[in-house]
């Protein structure tokens, strides 16, 4: 039985990075795209736009999974092709904020293997954050720390399945160790619960 891949961590860690490189490696991947309220950037194909409206139609209708506000813009999660992967046998993968996690956990137990991507620094997030020129105000970065607080006490011990450090240079590579694990995780015949995050 195949499993749902989400990849957690704060905003600038290189998430949509690394799940690029991952659907590269196996044609088994399919990329559950959100639906979100802001326009799409030039040359983005990985999400979907969708009116304030139709996101509140669907959500009536029952078809979304959850709506995440990010940052003023919704994010509404779809049901239908998650469902439709895993019973193909196919491999859905998306990121997902942390603090949503028990929305996923409920909707598909025992069915999730959970990554936690941290930066090799605070510092380092600093300067990806400022790169893209996404945190002018700063906000990214302060949620982006308190996350990572939240993320080393107990508040989410025994969430994730695998825990990498998102270094410089070495995407493929931690894709490729993703990967691994994931294959792993389902090709067991029962999944042990861990009390900690294992760390690659």
């Amino acid at each position: 039985m195949s499993k749902f891949l989400l990849l957690l961590g704060p905003s600038g860690v290189g998430k949509s990075s690394i799940i690029k490189e991952i659907l590269k490696l196996d044609n088994r991947f399919i990329y559950i795209s959100p639906f979100m309220t802001r326009p799409l950037r030039k040359g983005e194909k990985d999400k979907v736009f969708a009116s304030e409206e139709k996101i509140n139609k669907m959500w009536g209708r029952g078809d979304l999974l959850a709506i995440n506000i990010i940052y003023g813009i919704r994010y509404a999660t779809p049901k239908k092709p998650i469902k439709r992967a895993l019973k193909k046998g196919n491999f859905p993968i998306l990121d997902w904020p942390i603090n949503k996690i028990e929305v996923m956990m409920q909707a598909f137990p025992n069915q999730l293997f959970i990554v936690y991507i941290i930066p090799p620094s605070i510092d380092s997030l600093k300067k990806r954050l400022a790169k893209d020129g996404r945190d002018t105000d700063g906000l990214r970065l302060k949620n982006a720390i308190k996350e990572l607080r939240d993320y080393k006490s107990s508040k989410y011990k025994g969430v994730c399945d695998l825990k990498i450090i998102s270094e410089e240079n070495r995407v493929r590579e931690i894709a490729q160790k993703i990967y691994n694990h994931y294959l792993e995780s389902f090709q067991k015949n029962s999944r042990r619960e861990p009390t900690n995050c294992p760390k690659d």
